[in-house]
């Protein structure tokens, strides 16, 4: 770390550690989906829990706010919020202004395709640009595969789902955690006769705003990423989450 970036991250955490003569954590601010089993609303989860680990709780406390993932990356964008995970490198393309990634990514998203086996031959990436595609909002992943334009873009994986039913689209791109997670619920649900097939591996980041406390955020995570790495700690913590992947730093 530069003399600069430890000055500044110095200068954050002390302006905000004491209060009335007492040590306080600084507060940062998460915008977040609820994605269950990574980012629940009841502030649990693997994300939930790998943040903890990152950001030791005696100079960082984690709030939470939750929202769609659209609204989640705008909200940091606009610096009322300091961090929104899950952004894939091919969405820094349009959406990197006034975010910074971090060093490197946390996570790998699964992109699956969705189809109905009676209308869609199995899918294959070099023939997506062929069929009618629906993905998540905000997700924008025809930057990912290439693809001239965007998708309909879908609320939720049932609207997605549905659409493939009732052939409004030949298939449904989803992340297959996500998928699974939807599928396994409390109220479990039948995917058929629909079926998925899995496309592609993606690493995804944490987005920070771009300014001081969001520098300042991101410089401890990329900091105590790497040193946890090293240490195996990641490694350990990531064994106990089959969700998760864990990149390998450069």
């Amino acid at each position: 770390m530069n003399n600069y970036l430890r000055l500044l991250l110095f200068s954050f955490l002390a302006s905000h550690a004491v209060f009335a003569g007492s040590k306080v954590p600084a507060e940062l601010h998460i915008s977040t989906p609820v994605w269950p089993g990574f980012t629940n609303a009841d502030s649990s989860g693997a994300y939930v829990d790998l943040f903890r680990l990152i950001y030791p709780k005696e100079q960082v406390q984690l709030a939470w706010h939750f929202s769609n993932y659209s609204r989640a990356i705008a909200l940091v964008q606009q610096g009322k919020y300091h961090m929104v995970p899950g952004l894939s490198a091919h969405e820094s393309i349009s959406k990197n202004k006034a975010l910074l990634l971090s060093e490197h990514p946390f996570d790998f998203d699964l992109i699956v395709a969705i189809y109905h086996p009676e209308h869609t031959a199995p899918p294959r990436l070099e023939q997506l640009k062929q069929h009618k595609l629906a993905w998540d909002l905000a997700y924008d992943l025809h930057l990912l595969l290439g693809l001239p334009v965007k998708g309909y873009e879908v609320l939720d994986i049932k609207q997605g789902l549905e659409l493939v039913k009732n052939r409004r689209v030949d298939i449904y791109l989803a992340e297959k955690s996500e998928l699974l997670q939807y599928l396994q619920g409390e109220t479990p649900i039948k995917l058929q006769p629909l079926l998925y097939k899995e496309l592609l591996r993606d690493p995804i980041y944490l987005a920070f705003a771009d300014n001081e406390a969001g520098l300042a955020f991101k410089t401890i995570w990329d900091q105590r990423f790497n040193e946890l790495y090293k240490t195996g700690q990641l490694k350990t913590f990531y064994r106990r989450y089959p969700q998760l992947t864990l990149p390998t730093p450069d």
